[in-house]
């Protein structure tokens, strides 16, 4: 990646990031100002949710420089790993925060429900919802043009926000309704009854977060759809009648995809030459940055099939077991 490329990348997230940590700031003042006077214990989740949100956003700023400082004698591969890892932290936080406000809502149940300030909470909901969701979609929008999964992250965070503060705002509108015929008993419930709702509603995005924190840290493939593309684009560079087959390997931490072929080359072809061999490293990578701009890439060329067992840590001589891409060429 060029370093005008690559600066213009890090600008877009920081862009992005700098926007989700104001309207952050924005969205703890006014969820815990309006909790306070409305005396909702859903607007006190709304605004804690946001204060987590925060943190992290402070937090995710320090780590989008870091990722992209080179290796060094401490940090040999880089400091990919710390992307995956502080979005585990924002998903372990926000299922934290989860808990607690179930439990309370729960105590607020058999305590006999909480009266709420309805207009004070209708009016907060109805600027909670369109903040988020406009917070969501630029923030979406920057993150898709830098390739941040930083950033994207706190998109997602932004859109299940809007939800929540979206669904507030129609039970508050249904209690204050209710609260003028018969029924006006039961809305002391709906507080804590909604609690517990948004925490069974949203408790799937700090899952799903961990989930591929995790996949990404432990080095899961990435799916089979980057694979895919990745031998499609390998197939259109690099002519079958100079190789065996090869063998690829992807691993996907954070931005960067970390792409690993092992050519088995045929003697006597134009890949029997070290200059050659550069050539069309340069190639595929040129190939490989169009899609995917953040990409690490290690080629290896051998005459012998024993290296590709060797370097997925299976020594013997025996049948590969690894999971191998092989053209329908025959051995002459």
């Amino acid at each position: 990646m060029s370093a005008a490329k690559q600066a213009q990348l890090i600008k877009l997230e920081k862009r992005a990031l700098h926007f989700s940590v104001w309207g952050n700031v924005f969205m703890v003042i006014i969820g815990v100002g309006f909790a306070i006077t409305s005396f909702s214990d859903a607007i006190m989740l709304d605004g804690l949710y946001s204060f987590i949100h925060l943190l992290i956003a402070l937090l995710t700023l320090r780590v989008s420089k870091l990722v992209m400082k080179p290796s060094n004698d401490e940090y040999p591969f880089g400091y990919w790993m710390y992307e995956p890892m502080i979005n585990m932290a924002k998903g372990l936080m926000i299922i934290t925060l989860l808990t607690i406000a179930l439990f309370n809502a729960i105590g607020s149940l058999y305590g006999g429900g909480k009266m709420v300030i309805l207009d004070m909470a209708i009016f907060y909901a109805v600027l909670a919802t369109i903040g988020c969701f406009v917070s969501a979609a630029v923030i979406k929008h920057w993150g898709e043009l830098a390739h941040s999964p930083l950033a994207l992250v706190d998109a997602k965070n932004w859109l299940v926000d809007g939800y929540i503060s979206a669904a507030m705002l129609g039970v508050f509108i249904a209690a204050a309704v209710m609260q003028q015929g018969e029924h006006a008993h039961w809305v002391p419930y709906f507080d804590p009854l909604m609690v517990i709702v948004l925490v069974l509603f949203i408790i799937i995005v700090p899952l799903s977060i961990i989930r591929d924190a995790w996949n990404e840290i432990v080095g899961k493939h990435p799916g089979e759809d980057i694979e895919d593309n990745i031998h499609a684009l390998i197939d259109s560079v690099v002519s079958a009648s100079v190789h065996k087959g090869y063998h690829l390997r992807l691993v996907m931490t954070g931005r960067f995809l970390l792409v690993h072929i092992y050519f088995t080359v045929k003697a006597n072809t134009s890949l029997d030459s070290v200059e050659a061999q550069d050539d069309m490293r340069e190639t595929l990578y040129q190939v490989f940055r169009k899609q995917y701009p953040y990409i690490a890439m290690d080629i290896v060329f051998t005459q012998h099939a024993k290296w590709e067992r060797i370097v997925t840590g299976d020594q013997s001589q025996g049948q590969l077991h690894s999971q191998q891409h092989q053209n329908d060429i025959k051995t002459t």
